[in-house]
């Protein structure tokens, strides 16, 4: 079974997405419980720092706001770890190229 599992597996990756995941379920906790609203200007943040991602949430909070609140939580946390993923295959590639050196 571990034949499966890729040596230069990162698990700094996850922390990007782990975040942000966070951070949006903190924001909306604010629905549930009423006496912690004021969580809720955590989204705004979290719409800012999803620019490229949060731009399809604007079109569809109009009509559709669970379909725009579901896109940010799936789409944003998915570009978090494409970040994170594209960060860490960058910091290898410079490693090796200082080692090669």
């Amino acid at each position: 079974m571990g034949q499966f599992v890729s040596r230069n597996h990162n698990r700094w990756a996850y922390l990007l997405p782990s975040l942000h995941l966070g951070a949006c379920l903190l924001s909306f906790t604010g629905v549930v419980i009423p006496g912690l609203q004021y969580l809720g200007i955590l989204f705004t943040f979290i719409l800012v720092a999803d620019l490229p991602i949060s731009v399809p949430y604007y079109a569809l909070a109009w009509k559709h706001g669970a379909l725009a609140v579901t896109w940010i939580f799936l789409g944003g946390t998915l570009w978090w770890y494409v970040l994170g993923r594209g960060a860490n295959a960058l910091l290898e590639k410079l490693r090796r190229d200082s080692r090669s050196a």
